[in-house]
């Protein structure tokens, strides 16, 4: 049984002459502090001892009773094909050489008059198990390769056109090439008619550097299907070594819906467009054709009712605004005061017993769109202004609060609350408790949150009202 690898090396040697047994594990001990050697006189027993413990090489007599040197070594190498053994014998020939090199002996020793033959011993045990570690290392790494769910390649930059000379199975399946249309060839045969140039050339240019790059170019397989790749590129670490290592990561259907969602935002633009000017045209004339009959007929009755649904009608535009936009991921972002934007959002109405705590200290900064900010505090004040007011010896007020976490913040009120089962609906667009309301307050703070990044959900609050917490928030800190 082969031993873990580590800087010990276990030596098991096996030969019928207990003296030379005994004198072989006394000198190799002490020429090498590393190599720790069981021995054994019995080629039998010593077949046992190997399947029951752990050893880096085994070396042995060639004729011994029982079983020969070369027997045993081959009943080693069933139990193990890739073990060193040594032949290490005084009763050698060119016929016993030439049998030990055919059966694939590891090393052939004559034994000598003299303590130079141990140093020699010595050198070849210490040989033979590096390379054998060395090899099965390879043999690892070749496997988690050749299992990695991404195609990998490597690559010669010594040889002309930097040619493949490794792929795993991965790539093949990837690309529906066989491995005699791969090896030996350069990676541009996955390019066809749409493939960019632009991409090409920086790989062509972090190869001459020997630097690493990642791009995404289109390639095609082998039937002329056309796929987005994810290609990354490294040099081995080591200026010994020409190599290259590629990984392929099919992207295409990211791509796809990249190219979904670039549409949505057009047509999304388009709707935003129409509702800011082809909506607010024709409700900014009503308003006025209002006011001309409030000057001729003052006193007719459903005036009011006309007025109060043009303020909702500009409501829902203005919310229906904040919406389209809320959700557009945030690509410029920088830190920004908490407090500053809170107070900045702060507009109760007057008629209104308002109280506003905020609890954080004035130097918490935040990593966010400055304008979304305000825009998400407008909506979390706006609701607790209109759904956690209560009435205190006849006067309607609310007091919020805003608070700091380990990870974001809160907004609280000490209003009525959401009913636990109603909690996470409460973010859905058109869910509301007031008939006059858009239902789109909580789905533009939930828009703007999944816009940086963050998480928002709706809890009771320490005084019995809701409670909005925004968390994973970067940069919440002072």
């Amino acid at each position: 049984m082969a031993a873990a690898a580590d800087d010990e090396i276990r030596v098991l040697c096996v030969d019928d002459d207990s003296v030379i047994l005994g004198l072989t594990e006394t000198v190799l001990e002490r020429l090498e502090d590393d190599i720790v050697v069981e021995t054994e006189t019995d080629p039998a027993a010593a077949l046992e001892r190997f399947r029951t413990r752990e050893y880096d090489c085994v070396v042995c007599d060639y004729e011994m009773p029982g079983l020969s040197g070369l027997d045993l070594h081959d009943a080693i190498r069933e139990e193990d094909p890739t073990i060193p053994v040594i032949l290490f014998t005084g009763a050698g020939s060119e016929e016993v050489a030439s049998e030990a090199i055919r059966r694939g002996i590891t090393d052939y020793l004559r034994k000598e008059r003299g303590m130079a033959q141990y140093d020699l011993l010595a050198s070849r045990i210490t040989t033979a198990v590096e390379r054998h570690r060395t090899f099965e290392e390879l043999q690892r790494k070749n496997a988690a390769m050749d299992e990695a769910p991404v195609g990998i390649v490597l690559t010669d930059s010594s040889l002309p056109d930097n040619p493949i000379v490794y792929a795993n199975e991965e790539f093949y399946d990837l690309t529906g090439y066989p491995a005699a249309e791969v090896l030996d060839r350069n990676c541009r045969f996955l390019q066809g008619e749409r493939t960019e140039q632009e991409p090409v050339d920086r790989m062509r240019t972090a190869i001459e550097a020997r630097e690493p790059i990642t791009t995404e170019v289109r390639n095609y397989r082998l039937d002329g299907t056309m796929f987005w790749n994810e290609v990354t590129i490294a040099p081995i670490d080591d200026s010994e070594t020409p190599y290259f290592v590629g990984f392929q990561h099919n992207i295409t259907l990211r791509k796809l819906a990249e190219q979904r969602l670039s549409r949505q935002n057009e047509r999304l633009k388009e709707f935003t467009g129409t509702v800011s000017h082809d909506l607010r045209g024709p409700l900014a004339a009503a308003t006025g054709y209002l006011e001309l009959a409030r000057a001729e007929a003052d006193d007719v009755p459903f005036l009011d009712d006309v007025a109060a649904a043009h303020r909702r009608m500009e409501t829902l535009i203005d919310d229906l605004l904040v919406l389209a936009r809320a959700g557009n991921v945030i690509d410029d972002s920088e830190p920004i005061s908490i407090v500053e934007t809170v107070e900045n959002a702060w507009n109760p109405p007057p008629h209104l017993a308002a109280t506003l705590d905020i609890q954080i200290p004035n130097d918490v900064r935040v990593q966010a769109d400055q304008n979304r900010l305000v825009q998400l505090f407008e909506n979390l004040l706006g609701n607790s202004l209109e759904h956690g007011v209560h009435e205190d010896d006849g006067t309607e007020t609310v007091t919020i609060t805003v608070g700091r976490l380990e990870d974001g913040f809160f907004v609280a009120d000490d209003g009525p609350g959401i009913p636990p089962d109603k909690r996470e609906t409460v973010f859905e667009s058109g869910y509301t408790t007031n008939p006059d309301g858009t239902g789109l307050g909580l789905r533009i703070v939930q828009d703007i949150v999944d816009a940086h990044g963050w998480s928002v959900t709706a809890t009771e609050s320490d005084d019995g009202g809701v409670r909005f917490e925004i968390t994973d928030v970067y940069g919440a800190t002072d």
